[in-house]
């Protein structure tokens, strides 16, 4: 039997401090937050403060740079940007026991595989969210828009973590969505974020601004168009509809702040490899060309 009792993050920032908080203020479940530097002092100091459309709160949690002096998790949320997955997977490694499920809620298309490869599949559990949130200052997690989950096996089952997963997200009232195509819709994620949050970060801009001028509008066709190919070779099928809805529903996101480019603001290590440069090594992986990404791909080097 699963009971998500115990919780760790792991990479309490503002997607994982954000949920964590929401699950550790709202169900009876304990909470761990895995966090570094300012951050975690404030956390173990004052609480996980967060900000919202509702006020300021602040939540109780424990938390820690290690997570070996927590308990035994039954579930950890994997929310640490896409270049520290490696080192995260071996921090985790002496907590996760018979029972622990993983669900990570990472950007990108490569950490899944990654974590299945250290973990195995029964470890391990894909999903996804769609959030805008942020970290203005040590112990603070603001929650700007959206908040959602959405997870699903491989195989589109729905198995006993699923749904114990759903249950835990819905106790903590975060919306959450069960997938029976978890991997297209993964794809989908990633492929706005190949378009929008490094497009946002080149031109320093929010999502609303790159559809000001026809030519940001006529880019973010062209790179869509790559990424469907690229796709396609790895057995998802993006539609051209899917190219304008992407479009579309951006168009309408006024002020929003993409992760990549809140980086580029605060001076921070940019996800860039997470995103094109995934896109980058399965051209080359399918002896393909795509010069608009791979353009996008340079740029962003230079900057970073």
């Amino acid at each position: 039997m699963i009971d998500f009792q115990h919780i760790m993050v792991m990479g309490a920032g503002a997607v994982g401090g954000y949920f964590g908080g929401c699950i550790a203020e709202k169900t009876e479940s304990e909470v761990t937050l895995i966090a570094r530097g300012a951050h975690l002092e404030a956390l173990k100091r004052n609480g996980l403060t967060i900000r919202d459309k509702e006020g300021d709160r602040t939540v109780k949690v424990r938390a820690f740079n290690d997570p070996t002096r927590a308990d035994v998790p039954d579930l950890i949320l994997f929310t640490v940007k896409s270049y520290d997955t490696e080192t995260a997977i071996k921090q985790i490694e002496p907590v996760v026991s018979e029972r622990t499920q993983i669900l990570t809620l990472q950007n990108g298309i490569e950490n899944y595989p990654q974590l299945v490869q250290f973990f195995g599949t029964g470890h391990v559990m894909q999903g996804f969210c769609k959030i805008g949130a942020g970290v203005p200052e040590a112990g603070v997690v603001t929650h700007k828009a959206f908040g959602s989950i959405t997870l699903g096996e491989q195989d589109g089952m729905l198995t006993e973590r699923i749904t114990e997963a759903e249950l835990l997200f819905q106790k903590a009232q975060i919306p959450v969505r069960i997938s029976k195509n978890i991997t297209r819709e993964v794809w989908l994620k990633f492929t706005w974020n190949c378009i929008l949050n490094m497009l946002t970060a080149i031109a320093d801009v929010t999502v609303d601004k790159i559809f000001e001028q026809k030519e940001g509008e006529q880019l973010s066709y062209r790179l869509f168009e790559e990424i469907q190919i690229i796709a396609a070779e790895e057995g998802v099928a993006l539609t051209d509809e899917d190219g304008q809805n992407i479009i579309e529903s951006s168009r309408e996101l006024k002020g929003f702040e993409t992760s990549t480019y809140q980086d580029r603001q605060k001076g921070k290590k940019m996800e860039y490899e997470a995103f094109t440069g995934a896109l980058v090594r399965l051209a080359e992986k399918h002896n393909l060309s795509i010069p608009h990404n791979q353009t996008i791909y340079a740029l962003l080097k230079v900057i970073d």
